[in-house]
């Protein structure tokens, strides 16, 4: 009975938001939902359920994405914080700042993100003589950089007034690109280089990551190109596609484990 009512409350908050009939309480249930999904991947995550656990993370951030996507098109109420945001950003520039914020923004746009992308996977493929990793890098961060183009589209959202802009863009502003990229492709390269490490160094990989994603996401804001809501979007879609870039890599290493393991075990029995 939970489940089915569970589903309901899915299927009629699904109903108002693809209407785009989608209040400020169906905002917040939207929200909740996503992250309930997020957190049940968790749990199942602790229980060992690899596949349903990345669907559910992967699935409640689209949720999240698809509930903000919603907010700005209608002009709802979790687009409440854009303007003031962006006015606090506007109000603390500096000229030291204004110089580091577009060195940051720039060594974290589309093309150089393509660029590193492809410089780590080779790198990948040359150390480790494994396509498979590098394969998945680069596939999660051309999914989530499709996902965002496609979204830009659909939304359609205007940027920020050029009065706020430092440099100038005009193209669609919801999600930011930036941050969905370059987050995607940050997180993935943390998650490849502490495979099979302790945890204290995986968290501390994935910290730095999310770190660096936050600063991007923060000079995006700060240059006056991208609203709160679009910076976070961007931010959501990167996870729910690092999460499933994430199952894929595990997916490989096991495999790779297993194929090893016969390989060991003959060459014991043979001594």
């Amino acid at each position: 009975m939970l489940l089915s009512s569970s589903m309901s409350a899915v299927h009629s908050t699904v109903t108002e938001v693809f209407t785009e009939a989608a209040s400020t309480d169906v905002e917040a249930v939207g929200l909740a939902i996503g992250l309930g999904l997020v957190v049940l991947g968790i749990v199942l995550r602790t229980r060992e359920n690899g596949v349903r656990a990345a669907l559910f993370s992967a699935l409640g951030c689209a949720f999240a994405v698809l509930v903000l996507a919603v907010a700005v098109h209608s002009n709802g109420a979790l687009t409440g914080a854009d303007a003031p945001v962006a006015q606090w950003f506007v109000d603390h520039r500096s000229s030291t700042l204004d110089h580091l914020a577009i060195a940051i923004t720039t060594a974290g746009g589309p093309p150089e993100t393509a660029a590193l992308g492809i410089l780590v996977a080779v790198v990948l493929i040359w150390r480790t003589k494994r396509y498979g990793p590098a394969v998945v890098l680069l596939a999660t961060v051309a999914a989530a950089s499709i996902l965002c183009t496609a979204l830009k589209l659909i939304v359609g959202r205007d940027r920020p007034p050029l009065s706020m802009q430092l440099i100038l863009e005009t193209d669609h502003s919801f999600p930011s690109g930036h941050v969905t990229g370059s987050g995607a492709l940050l997180l993935m390269i943390a998650l490849i280089v502490s495979a099979r490490r302790p945890t204290a160094v995986r968290v501390l990989l994935l910290g730095i990551a999310l770190a660096l994603t936050v600063v991007i996401a923060c000079t995006r804001m700060y240059l006056g190109v991208h609203w709160l809501t679009d910076v976070c979007a961007g931010a959501l879609i990167a996870a729910a596609m690092v999460t499933l870039g994430g199952f894929a890599l595990h997916r490989l290493d096991t495999a790779t484990t297993d194929e090893s393991a016969p390989t060991r075990h003959v060459s014991q029995v043979a001594r």
